[in-house]
């Protein structure tokens, strides 16, 4: 994976998951009400959403250092993004009575053109890797020991996409 090919996948994840985040029902710009959408339904598609944004701010470290799962990883992300907002900007899920808010549009229709370069881009990475296969590559160390620093940031991550998950389904329900 070559340097600017990098940093363009991390760049574009991390606008992804900063994009997608403002879209938390109750904030600024998502003001639909979803309270017609049975509250389990709803609870796991913002878990799904707060996954996706967490998870590709969390890659964006992972892409930097190369890791090449990262960039397979930065792939599904982007088709996830694709397939919120196509699914949203279709009016096939979520659905709401109340009418899109334009700033709402114009972040889903950005956000659905960026998926596309950040596919693409990790199919590219991906099949550089494929090719240079036979190259050796340089080993890290393995630490399989358990390490502190990792384990908190897991539960603090874990800790705030619940909070983000109950404050959206909650919003989103008009509660």
């Amino acid at each position: 994976m070559t340097l600017q090919n990098k940093n363009w996948i991390a760049g574009l994840l991390g606008f992804s998951g900063i994009a997608l985040s403002t879209l938390v029902p109750g904030g600024p710009i998502e003001t639909r009400s979803f309270a017609h959408i049975n509250p389990f339904t709803l609870g796991v598609f913002n878990t799904f959403l707060t996954t996706l944004c967490l998870g590709s701010l969390v890659l964006v470290y992972f892409v930097l250092r190369a890791k090449h799962w990262a960039v397979i990883a930065a792939a599904v992300c982007g088709l996830s993004y694709l397939g919120v907002y196509g699914l949203d900007l279709a009016q096939i899920f979520p659905v709401s009575p109340n009418a899109m808010p334009p700033a709402l549009l114009v972040i889903e229709v950005v956000g659905t053109l960026v998926s596309f370069p950040l596919m693409g881009l990790s199919l590219q990475a991906m099949q550089k890797r494929q090719t240079s296969a036979g190259v050796p590559q340089l080993q890290t160390k393995n630490l399989s020991s358990f390490q502190l620093p990792q384990v908190v940031t897991a539960a603090g991550l874990g800790i705030m996409g619940l909070g983000i998950i109950t404050f959206a389904t909650r919003s989103a329900m008009g509660l």
